[in-house]
């Protein structure tokens, strides 16, 4: 019998790696402030909560899919984080940029859209 991923489980996968994304944010945000300053010891504090939360919803997440597709999705962080430099950091993409973007989304989506087999004693391979 095949089976193809939930859509849910697919959306929530990427909110879990878009919050991930989030940390890349805040820890850019405490290499700007002097060490062990109030403002670093803020960001590093939020970069920790963030990660925990990551590590938790990462936690349930793996449950729906086998470790190795749900790993190769983490690279959508590489969509998310010229974004977040474009927007909040105002920094310059190039096309190069664009291409591997582009290159690492087509990976993702030819990945995610294999189908999961079960083998004659009914479990997942």
């Amino acid at each position: 019998m095949k089976k193809k991923i939930k859509w849910k489980d697919f959306l929530m996968l990427q909110l879990v790696f878009f919050i991930y994304s989030i940390s890349s944010i805040v820890s850019k945000m405490a290499s700007g402030e002097e060490f062990f300053s109030l403002g670093f010891l803020f960001f590093y504090g939020l970069d920790i909560m963030v990660l925990g939360i990551y590590a938790l919803l990462w936690q349930q997440v793996i449950k729906k899919f086998e470790l190795s597709v749900a790993y190769a999705n983490k690279a959508i962080t590489l969509l998310w984080a010229p974004i977040w430099g474009i927007i909040l950091f105002h920094e310059q993409i190039t096309p190069g940029k664009v291409a591997g973007i582009l290159l690492v989304m087509a990976g993702i989506v030819i990945l995610n859209s294999g189908e999961v087999h079960e083998n004659t004693d009914g479990k997942e391979m």
